[in-house]
């Protein structure tokens, strides 16, 4: 994956304070070339000291003002836009409260978010001179549903027919039962439907070119959600599509991105960039870019692979080659089971394992399959205390396949049944499907070698069938991630709130700069949940697959 992250020249640090939590930044750029750079000083992550900010830069991110204090009160995750007009529009979720600027944000406004009632809203969309949109979610009930681990989700969408005096709740974008859809991100498609007309909004009208699924004439703003997905079972960010104008929305469908708090938008050359809090195999804060088919394809494996020397693609195979500890991992994120409880699905692998300490290798489909060079352990308990190992021939390649069915999972080796193990269909820890090191810690030292994979998924509750088929002689099994997302700053040691919200301008063509939220998991200072930062990252639409 090009990265960004050892370029210490690429980044900036726009705000860090002993004794301050500094977090959920978003950035714009004013009509004179400003950037804009709002982010919250609290005292800790869920923060009991909670204030608004905000630092100017005049020279695309290299130097920033001093603070500038726009709430004293309270604060949770500010979203900032820039209108036709040049008024800058500022929503803080806490609140809710709106801030206007007319003047490039030398002097603000305040006003009651009327109407809004759901949390972390998205920036101000302007679709045509009087109607803004945005979107916000939250948790419904208070008791938590066992495969997504939490109370479900409302992702809501809000219109205001008053250019944001107030607000009314305009429909329901996304609340799938086993998904926890949030956060979303809204753009307008290429295009108009077939309805009433609208005026133009003019620049910030997408580039006219063609998208997946649907089809445009006249009328109504086509509009697109992209949605962070949070049961942390690695699930991808899923998308939605509206027709006309917001109030109905198409089934949300995933992305090859797994990640949270997506910042989408159009770029001046007609790219869709995105920046993200990426929780995969490896997380940080990434950024995308690619066209509308892209986004709107499906999943695409994630992995982890951080050492210098492994893996390596030989004649044989991909060959795993992993010292003991959190340096040395290799690790791929498959496509979960959205729904256990219905869910069926079959994973096979060709593999040769030479040495493997007791968290070197496994596969996980319903439970952990702990791979050994004499056989294969299946991590379930029983009465006797264990279910044993199921023994194969050493020093050999086999063929291992794993068959999952609600309530159990079926084992054969080179194409004898060799076991039934049950599984949970209830718990959300039965969706992960992943390959490689059982252990992110320690005891995971391997030597294995891959010859190919394929995963089969059928979601008849979701109408959804998956297939996916992997052999090394097509490269490494996460080859479209690892050319197609840019690591601006890796953060895989610190805990997942603590990085990643983001905003980012385009200051020239092809040219930008991105603020996000930073816990610097490695350095010697860092406590979970009480160290963040607030960082700027530049890059451009050429760092995309060249940056080794």
């Amino acid at each position: 994956m090009p990265s960004l992250d050892s370029f210490a020249d690429r980044h900036v640090v726009i705000d860090r304070r002993p004794g301050h939590y500094l977090c959920f930044p978003d950035v714009c750029l004013a009509d004179d070339g400003t950037i804009l750079c709002v982010y919250n000083e609290f005292d800790r992550h869920v923060g009991t000291r909670r204030r608004l900010l905000l630092r100017t830069s005049s020279d695309h991110g290299r130097t920033w003002s001093g603070r500038r204090m726009l709430r004293a009160d309270d604060s949770h995750c500010p979203r900032l836009s820039a209108l036709r007009d040049g008024t800058l529009c500022l929503i803080d979720d806490a609140g809710p409260v709106i801030l206007w600027s007319t003047d490039n944000g030398e002097h603000w406004v305040q006003h009651p978010g009327a109407g809004l009632l759901h949390g972390l809203m998205d920036r101000a969309l302007e679709l045509d001179s009087q109607t803004l949109f945005t979107a916000g979610h939250q948790h419904r009930g208070s008791h938590p549903r066992v495969k997504i681990r939490q109370a479900p989700s409302e992702q809501m969408a809000y219109i205001s027919r008053n250019l944001g005096r107030s607000w009314e709740a305009l429909s329901v974008i996304a609340n799938e039962k086993c998904l926890v859809l949030c956060e979303a991100s809204v753009i307008r498609l290429p295009g108009l439907c077939a309805t009433e007309p609208v005026r133009s909004v003019g620049p910030v009208d997408a580039p006219e070119q063609s998208g997946p699924r649907v089809t445009a004439s006249a009328g109504v703003p086509r509009l697109l959600a992209l949605m962070r997905e949070n049961s942390f079972a690695g699930e991808p960010m899923y998308y939605s599509i509206s027709e006309d104008g917001g109030i109905n929305w198409s089934a949300p469908l995933p992305t090859p991105l797994i990640g949270h708090r997506p910042t989408l938008g159009w770029t001046r050359s007609g790219k869709l960039l995105v920046t993200y809090r990426d929780i995969g195999a490896d997380p940080g804060t990434k950024a995308w870019l690619g066209d509308l088919d892209e986004l709107c394809s499906d999943f695409a494996v994630h992995g982890l692979h951080h050492g210098a020397h492994s893996p390596v693609l030989t004649p044989d195979g991909l060959l795993v080659n992993s010292a003991d500890g959190p340096d040395d991992l290799v690790r791929y994120f498959l496509r979960p089971l959205t729904d256990p409880e219905f869910a069926r699905a079959e994973f096979q692998a060709d593999v040769l394992v030479r040495h493997a300490d007791e968290n070197g290798c496994g596969i996980r489909l319903g439970i952990w399959w702990k791979l050994f060079p004499d056989g294969i352990l299946p991590d379930v308990t029983d009465a006797e205390g264990g279910a044993g190992l199921v023994a194969w021939e050493p020093d050999r390649f086999h063929t291992v396949r794993i068959v999952y069915e609600p309530g159990l999972c079926r084992l054969f080796i080179d194409g004898e049944a060799r076991g039934a193990y049950p599984v949970d269909p209830l718990d959300g820890d039965s969706r992960p499907i992943l390959v490689g090191s059982v252990s992110r810690k320690t005891d995971n030292a391997c030597e294995v070698v891959w010859r190919r994979m394929a995963l089969s998924t059928s979601e008849p509750r979701l109408g959804r069938e998956y297939a996916w088929r992997w052999d090394h002689t097509e490269g490494f099994p996460d080859a479209y991630v690892d050319t197609r997302v840019l690591e601006l700053k890796n953060d895989r040691l610190a805990s997942p709130a603590d990085f990643g919200y983001s905003g980012w301008v385009e200051t020239a063509d092809g040219e930008f700069f991105c603020a996000y939220h930073h816990g610097g998991g490695a350095e010697p200072d860092y406590v979970p949940g009480e160290s963040s930062y607030v960082l700027g990252t530049w890059f451009n639409e050429e760092d995309f697959g060249v940056l080794a």
